[in-house]
């Protein structure tokens, strides 16, 4: 009787962990770009663990995965889905980025590029990985998430598809000593190795507002003597208090704008150059 008790829990066990096998969901699509193994699922993936060096991504859940595809060329993997509830860009890049964060990447920066929320990019990294992840909503509602596999650099530049060519917007510093001036070039950049909350570019005017608590006095020690070496000149400054300052920079016969906003209580803090 006792033998027939044990040979029925064993074969009871046996089934439980093929069920459980058989639950694990199969990736729609999946490769390996450089040593990142990858894998594109259907919506509710639940089984996400930070360290483990293979990568699942996912619609949100219940969405209707309408297709995915990879491209060898650019590294970028693609998954398009119509979701349960509407849902804009900005909404569908949390869900993106949180699933990233919980496998153990960091958020470097997160940009909302369009007043309707309708295109939305954020750089994550572990360790020596970096994706890239933009978000684009249709006019239909479908949402096409892309995940470009990038190499161990940051995005070059930021608003590529709104500010003008000789404007170059950076999600990071730069050292303009090893960056080629081009007449007519402006570089804007945040002061540090910050979390960019949003990019903007409106009525010709960049705007950057990112984390972090900066004082009036530091953006100054920061922006003044990058503007100078780009070969700017301040001629005037109109001091709105101890949280922001205008000057008025010029150079070559153009002059320009340039706004400091110290951090507010929620630690994050802007610049906006503008005519």
């Amino acid at each position: 009787m006792n033998r027939k008790v044990l040979i029925l829990a064993a074969l009871l066990g046996c089934s439980t962990i093929a069920a459980s096998a058989q639950t694990l969901p199969l990736p729609l699509l999946s490769g390996t770009t450089g040593d990142l193994p990858w894998g594109l699922y259907a919506g509710g993936l639940t089984d996400l663990q930070a360290g483990e060096n293979r990568l699942r991504l996912s619609a949100p859940e219940q969405a209707k995965v309408l297709g995915t595809r990879y491209d060898a060329d650019s590294r970028t993997a693609l998954i398009s889905y119509r979701p349960m509830a509407p849902m804009d860009a900005q909404r569908a890049l949390a869900f993106a980025t949180e699933q990233l964060q919980r496998e153990g990447f960091d958020l470097t920066f997160r940009v909302i590029s369009t007043p309707q929320n309708t295109r939305a990019r954020a750089l994550l990294r572990r360790n020596d990985h970096l994706i890239e992840i933009e978000v684009i909503q249709g006019t239909s509602g479908i949402i096409q998430a892309l995940y470009q596999f990038r190499n161990n650099d940051l995005p070059e530049r930021l608003l590529m598809d709104q500010a003008p060519d000789n404007l170059r917007v950076y999600g990071a510093p730069l050292d303009l000593d090893t960056v080629q001036i081009v007449p007519g070039r402006i570089f804007l950049t945040p002061p540090g190795d910050v979390l960019i909350d949003s990019a903007s570019y409106r009525d010709r005017e960049a705007s950057l507002l990112f984390y972090g608590n900066y004082s009036l006095k530091e953006l100054e020690n920061f922006y003044l003597p990058f503007f100078r070496s780009q070969g700017f000149i301040e001629t005037t400054e109109q001091d709105s208090g101890e949280q922001s300052r205008t000057y008025r920079l010029a150079r070559s016969g153009e002059t320009y704008s340039l706004t400091l906003n110290a951090s507010d209580p929620t630690s994050r803090a802007r610049v906006t150059l503008g005519p």
